[in-house]
Parts: structure tokens; C-alpha cells; sequence
């Protein structure tokens, strides 16, 4: 875990690249006409077959916190553990943005205020999401609590089903996840992630005297382009999940 950080009473909250950089785009230009100063990043920033290196720049160049993801961390596997996303992204990525993905560290804590994690270490394949035979649900509350037990902070943030949530815990803990940038939906072998339209999401947190306001934003953007890029790329799956947020 790195140092602890400072934090402003305003902050944006992104998740979930994968490499769409037109969602990121769109995405850091609301957040700059807001005036938002400070951005957390959770991770999974580059992985898919969209614009990996575009992605990677923008990032590089933009003062944020930034953690790491499961997807960036498997880049770094062998090239026959990869999945066909990972394989295609490092084709496509420097040494310098291979560098600043090693660099990034797995969870963070700002101001002892806010923990800040991609969402994947925990003691189950999500933090906030079930997967069961019949779908995906909301975890329930004394589990997700024993999960973050150990986490000393208040509000704690993480990102990895692509799903946008706030969930409060009975002990006055805050969870949220933003959604995704750049991947409104995936499937998986036995279950699916669907936020229901192509939009780019991210989340706008401002303390008040009584806790925390949690906003979850919904950015259009030129889906239909990042779409043209995966079907090019042969990944008619990926063009169906950023031009309509369903994945069946």
C-alpha cells in the first residue's frame, strides 16, 4: 500500500478503461467542466481491443491516483496465460507504459479517508456482486461486511464488475462503484455484466457536514467509433457491448 494521500472535498471517481479512449475522453472533459481537481482511478486502465496506447498516454499525462487492476496485472503474464484482450493490448503498448503500470500500486488510502482498491482482492470474486445460477445479485450486507472488516476507512472504493453501486454498511461504512468508462458490459463463461445502455460512467463524490454525496454519471460519447475499432479488430462482442451496455 502506498502513502496516504490528500484529498479535496470534491473528487471524481473513474473505473474500468479497458481502453476506450473516447469514453476516457469524454469523461475527463465532464469532469473538467465541472471543475473536479482530483481524480481516483481503480484500475483495469488499458485492456481490450480499442486504443490501448491512446489510453495509456492520456493517463500518463493527467495528475490522478491511480491503482491497479486484475487486467493490468495479467498483462504481465506469459503470452499463452493471456486472454486474447491482454495479448492484443501488449502488441500495442511501449516499455514506458509497461513501466507505468508496474509502478501502480494495488490498493491506496487518501487522507485516511477514502480506500481505494480495484476490487478483486478480496475473499471473493467481487466485492459487491454474486454471481448464482440465476444471475448476478447484490451480496449481502454481513458478507460484503466481513470482507472489509479489516479496512479502517469510512468510504471505500472499488470498481471491477462494471457495475455502478453505493452500498452503506450498517457499521457507517460507504462503498461505491462507479461503473465503467469504457466497458458497459462482458460475459463471462457462466454469467453476464450489463449496465443496460452504452453510456461512459463515472462517479462525483463532495463531503458534507453529513457525509458523503455520491452522484453516479451517465457521459455519451462517440461509442459507434469504439466500436468500428473492435469489430476491425474482430470482436463483434465488444462492438455489441459498447453500443448497447448488454452482453446477450
Amino acid at each position: 500500500m502506498s502513502e496516504t494521500k490528500t484529498f479535496q472535498t470534491s473528487l471524481a471517481v473513474i473505473a474500468d478503461i479497458h481502453g476506450n479512449r473516447w469514453a476516457l475522453e469524454a469523461v475527463l472533459q465532464d469532469i473538467d467542466r465541472r471543475g473536479i481537481q482530483q481524480i481516483v482511478n481503480l484500475g483495469d486502465h488499458l485492456t481490450g481491443p480499442l486504443d490501448p496506447a491512446g489510453t495509456a498516454d492520456l493517463l500518463i499525462a493527467r495528475k490522478m491516483v491511480n491503482v491497479c487492476g486484475n487486467d493490468d496485472r495479467e498483462l504481465f503474464l506469459p503470452q499463452e496465460k493471456r486472454s486474447l484482450s491482454q495479448n492484443y493490448t501488449c502488441t500495442q503498448l511501449t516499455p514506458a507504459h509497461f513501466a507505468w503500470l508496474r509502478s501502480l500500486p494495488d490498493t491506496t488510502v487518501i487522507a485516511d479517508e477514502l480506500f481505494v482498491c480495484h476490487g478483486d482482492l478480496f475473499d471473493a470474486p467481487y466485492l459487491l456482486e454474486e454471481v448464482t445460477h440465476s444471475g448476478v445479485f447484490l451480496r449481502n450486507t454481513l458478507v460484503i461486511a466481513t470482507s472489509v472488516a479489516e479496512i479502517t476507512q469510512p468510504v471505500i472504493l472499488s470498481g471491477h464488475s462494471h457495475i455502478p453501486r453505493t452500498v452503506s454498511l450498517s457499521q457507517g461504512k460507504l462503498l461505491i462503484n462507479p461503473g465503467s468508462v469504457g466497458m458497459p458490459a462482458y460475459s463471462m463463461e457462466t454469467y453476464v455484466m450489463e449496465s443496460g445502455s452504452p453510456h461512459a460512467r463515472y462517479a462525483l463524490l463532495h463531503q458534507k457536514q453529513h457525509g458523503w454525496q455520491v452522484e453516479h454519471i451517465q457521459v455519451p460519447y462517440a461509442w459507434e467509433q469504439a466500436a468500428q475499432i473492435a469489430r476491425g479488430n474482430q470482436r463483434a462482442d465488444w462492438a455489441q457491448w459498447l453500443t448497447t451496455g448488454r452482453a446477450r
